[in-house]
């Protein structure tokens, strides 16, 4: 049966081919005699018959001995959204922001047995109406990139190696996260080494960049000199980090990190220095029955980019209860240390938690990156979150924040309240289909003069809000195996 099924899928390309050609004939008979076009029909005819019999079409009849898979999927996400107040408080007389973003993005994924994995994901990230109607030589307006390229090949029976463009996402992902909120995404240009055996895991990341573009005109053949700039490009030169995940029973989990980060930001004109920060860190997850606990602590040293000494701390605490199977009810708070507003620090006190995914954390609207988004106070965030899962299909989640800061802070003429104001996050998740599913929300912000003095916007309004509504596609248009 299954030779029967590729001989046909071979006899159907044939006749496609010789129908083609005959299609064609009237083009070429004045020129090229009908024997000679007959020909070379089955000459092509014969090639693609002899390359296709390696092809497995995806009717043939697939075994339990294939030892490649394919597939390609895919994934469009526009989302529609109104900045009334989104990243920073608006001011009186300033209007808001409205527009549809969109990511479009290909996934190619192969794997031979155990020991080959690759995947290449381009993508395309754009605004609606950014680009031409009419799309001329050059594309100024929507581009491709690739926002995923890497191997992966394994070393040994516990160890695999990954080199290329890489998502690093460690832990709950308040260091290393893929920040899949921007429509972007974040990965890194990196070598991984993967260590896992049961539930024991070791990652290693190694990182080396460069800029090109900015610093040597783009010529890959440049002879000399590895200044780095982060213009258009990372926001590091050297990233190297160890990451270990260690299983304390079956229901509990810890995981430790180290990390050095080296930053540098020359010109062709004026050499900088490399300044490196080491970030040490510890993640702990409980889940048992209803209850479910996380822990995290960093500590953060070295120098940061201005040749400060750095001495830093970020903690993060977090319980959630499951009354029943429809309700998830959280309580949270994270610390992340900074300076005193107005006085000089002998020692730079804010955490940079580099690569984070704030926006899953400090609140929805985004005013809080990190600690250095408000003059370096710092941040400290507690909240409540709830989330009801009406049936299979709708689920509801409202978080509410208090924000402050953990450090003093003092204008020209006054002292402020360490109060950094109030967020609401509204949001909701309707699956619509096997590979579709709309969510939106609404947030709003109530400020104070705190804010609006940290954030230079004095005259910003005591309520800020944002809404927005997205359909995330994710198809898959193509599996096979041989």
């Amino acid at each position: 049966m299954k030779v029967r099924q590729k001989n046909d899928n071979h006899q159907f390309v044939v006749i496609l081919l010789d129908v083609f050609l005959q299609a064609f004939n009237w083009k070429i008979l004045n020129t090229v005699p009908m024997a000679y076009i007959k020909l070379a029909g089955k000459i092509l005819s014969a090639t693609i018959l002899f390359t296709t019999s390696f092809i497995p079409f995806s009717g043939s009849a697939q075994t339990d001995e294939a030892e490649n898979t394919f597939s390609v999927s895919g994934q469009l996400r526009p989302r529609l959204e109104f900045r009334d107040g989104a990243f920073t408080p608006l001011e009186k007389g300033q209007d808001p922001a409205a527009l549809i973003s969109e990511r479009i993005r290909l996934n190619m994924d192969y794997n031979y047995k155990d020991v080959l994995t690759i995947r290449l994901s381009p993508q395309a990230v754009g605004v609606w109406g950014q680009e031409s109607m009419v799309q001329g030589a050059e594309n100024s307006g929507n581009k491709i990139a690739l926002f995923e390229a890497w191997s992966q090949v394994k070393l040994g029976r516990e160890w695999d190696m990954k080199l290329g463009r890489q998502v690093i996402s460690l832990d709950d992902e308040r260091f290393f996260g893929e920040l899949d909120w921007a429509q972007g995404a974040r990965a890194h240009d990196a070598l991984s080494f993967l260590y896992h055996k049961d539930n024991y895991e070791v990652k290693a990341f190694l990182a080396y960049n460069q800029n090109y573009k900015a610093n040597y005109n783009n010529n890959l053949n440049n002879p000399t000199g590895n200044i780095y700039n982060m213009d258009g490009a990372f926001t590091y030169k050297w990233m190297q980090a160890i990451w270990t995940g260690i299983p304390v029973s079956e229901s509990s989990k810890i995981s430790f990190l180290f990390a050095n980060v080296g930053m540098q930001n020359s010109t062709p004109l004026a050499s900088a220095k490399t300044f490196f920060s080491q970030t040490i860190g510890s993640n702990f997850t409980h889940s048992s029955g209803q209850w479910g606990l996380n822990l995290a602590a960093y500590y953060q040293g070295g120098k940061s980019g201005l040749n400060s000494k750095v001495s830093a701390y970020m903690l993060a605490a977090g319980v959630t209860y499951k009354p029943d199977s429809k309700w998830t009810l959280g309580l949270e708070s994270d610390w992340l240390s900074g300076n005193d507003v107005g006085s000089v620090p002998s020692k730079d006190k804010v955490f940079n938690p580099y690569f984070h995914t704030g926006h899953k954390f400090y609140g929805s609207m985004d005013y809080f990156a990190n600690g250095s988004s408000v003059k370096g106070a710092g941040l400290a965030d507690n909240y409540l979150k709830a989330n009801y899962k009406a049936n299979e299909k709708l689920s509801l989640m409202v978080t509410l924040h208090q924000f402050t800061t953990p450090n003093e802070v003092r204008g020209l003429t006054e002292s402020y309240s360490k109060s950094l104001g109030q967020e609401a996050d509204l949001s909701f998740a309707l699956k619509l289909n096997k590979f579709t599913t709309m969510a939106g929300g609404y947030s709003f912000y109530l400020t104070n003069n705190t804010l609006r003095f940290l954030k230079n916007a004095f005259f910003a309004r005591g309520y800020q809000q944002w809404a927005w509504l997205t359909f995330n596609v994710n198809p898959v248009f193509f599996k096979t195996k041989w």
